[in-house]
């Protein structure tokens, strides 16, 4: 067979992360390399400084390529560290408020379902102090580096979003971008 035919490919991951960190560097530090039909898979570097919960109306599928990530959730009504370490899977269940938090040097391949049929996604903060919400945002996701920014502008943008009315507690503002 000769190699000028057309068809299916194969995509060659670990090259493209090779030669593209500067795709996986804050602030995003993401980029969706796939997007068709029902699924986008996105890889993401590290580190990160976020501080919201994303709240995915389906479920993600993370695969753990360099380093560990700890994905804080929410479980049961309180915060919960899920490491996952090099290697390592995990399938997060759909509406399950979680927070990837990675560190230098990381990379993460993330397969989750493109939002159909006006599916929203939620972003929202809890105070560290007692996990009342403070402040939450649904909006349409359809591109990362469009669509996140102005979430993240909206909650620091306005310091009244990081007091607790609950115990009077003040989150931290905008972290420092790496």
């Amino acid at each position: 067979m000769s190699d000028t035919i057309d068809g299916p490919k194969a995509f060659n991951l670990m090259k493209w992360i090779a030669e593209n960190p500067d795709k996986l560097k804050p602030p995003l530090g993401a980029k969706t390399i796939f997007r068709e039909d029902d699924f986008m898979v996105t890889v993401v570097g590290g580190p990160n400084a976020r501080t919201d919960y994303h709240v995915n109306p389906t479920e993600e599928f993370f695969f753990q390529l360099q380093g560990e990530v700890k994905i804080g959730l929410q479980h049961d009504g309180k915060p919960y560290d899920l490491v996952l370490p090099e290697g390592s899977i995990y399938l997060l269940p759909a509406n399950v408020p979680h927070a990837p938090q990675r560190g230098p040097n990381t990379v993460g391949l993330i397969i989750e379902r493109i939002r159909k049929n006006g599916l929203l996604d939620t972003h929202r903060w809890y105070c560290e102090e007692c996990n009342n919400v403070l402040f939450e945002k649904t909006v349409q996701i359809e591109i990362l580096e469009r669509d996140m920014p102005p979430i993240f502008d909206a909650y620091y943008g306005n310091p009244d979003n990081q007091l607790c009315k609950a115990c009077g507690h003040r989150n931290p503002g905008r972290p420092a971008r790496a």
